[in-house]
């Protein structure tokens, strides 16, 4: 049964009230905020690489390697994908393009097979790259061991724990890198389409990376980065050439908390300053005074 179908008219109470509680808690303020996972930046992957949280130089900084490009280059979702993760659905090769690296996924969140899911594929999505070794056999992420003489990298046959998995991307960003954010394993996935959609990549080719079964779906993990952000805001400030002058001449009229250049017995070509960013400052008290915007 489902409560939300409108087309079951014996929870059609049920559902006029809870639409009704809904509304009522958004103009309250509750659930105008989702906290979403922050996806990584450019510049946050290169610091990653440059403080040597990534590398091969130790199995720990080479499992954080493999476990970052595996959500950012192949879409794997937070925890069940990489859970389940098996080296055989990895498989090197080589074609006309190059050599690559083909990932073949299996159940998922969004692909569980069957009847329902007949016309629907699962993942299969192949990476060109260069040259590499990887293994096929057994779990894909194992515990890390301390290395042992010339060996610096070294895997047991154990399994990585639930919550050191779940954990991962927060180790990386948080206690390694220190990035500041809410970094979650969400945040791989979100940097795949983010990055896809920052170079202007289809929305169909971003949906079979991620692995996503519609537009809308796809497009809440899509962010827009701080620098286009930015720029928009630029865009829609007022002008910086435009200022505010007082038109009264005493200079007692012109108080102005904020500008504190200003002289207690300076006449009214004191009282003009850039608009931005003195105007737009936090605190600011205007007493007495007529605003005039003029070229």
């Amino acid at each position: 049964m489902n409560f939300l179908d409108e087309n079951d008219h014996r929870l059609a109470v049920f559902r006029n009230v809870l639409d009704a509680r809904m509304k009522e808690l958004l103009s309250k303020g509750l659930g105008t905020k989702v906290r979403q996972a922050d996806p990584i930046l450019p510049k946050d992957e290169e610091k990653f690489w440059d403080e040597r949280v990534f590398g091969s130089h130790s199995s720990q900084t080479l499992q954080y390697t493999v476990f970052f490009y595996n959500c950012k280059v192949f879409g794997l979702r937070a925890f069940d994908e990489h859970r389940n993760l098996e080296c055989a659905q990895f498989e090197i090769g080589q074609d006309d393009h190059g050599q690559f690296i083909r990932f073949t996924g299996r159940s998922s969140k969004t692909f569980k097979g069957g009847l329902q899911h007949l016309q629907l594929t699962n993942k299969d999505i192949k990476y060109y790259c260069d040259e590499d070794a990887l293994g096929n056999e057994g779990p894909f992420y194992r515990r890390r061991l301390a290395g042992s003489g010339s060996i610096s990298v070294r895997y047991g046959e154990q399994v990585l724990g639930i919550n050191r998995l779940k954990g991962l991307m927060k180790e990386i960003t948080d206690i390694k890198a220190g990035l500041q954010g809410n970094f979650t394993n969400h945040s791989g996935k979100r940097t795949c389409a983010t990055q896809l959609y920052h170079a202007g990549v289809d929305e169909q080719e971003i949906m079979q990376r991620t692995g996503h079964r519609s537009e809308t779906a796809v497009r809440k993990y899509k962010r827009t980065n701080s620098a286009l952000q930015g720029h928009v805001s630029e865009i829609l400030n007022p002008p910086t050439s435009k200022k505010v002058k007082c038109e009264t001449t005493e200079s007692e009229n012109c108080e102005n908390s904020g500008n504190e250049n200003i002289d207690p017995s300076a006449s009214v070509s004191a009282c003009e300053y850039p608009i931005v960013p003195n105007l737009m400052k936090p605190g600011q008290v205007y007493n007495k005074c007529v605003f005039n915007f003029k070229p």
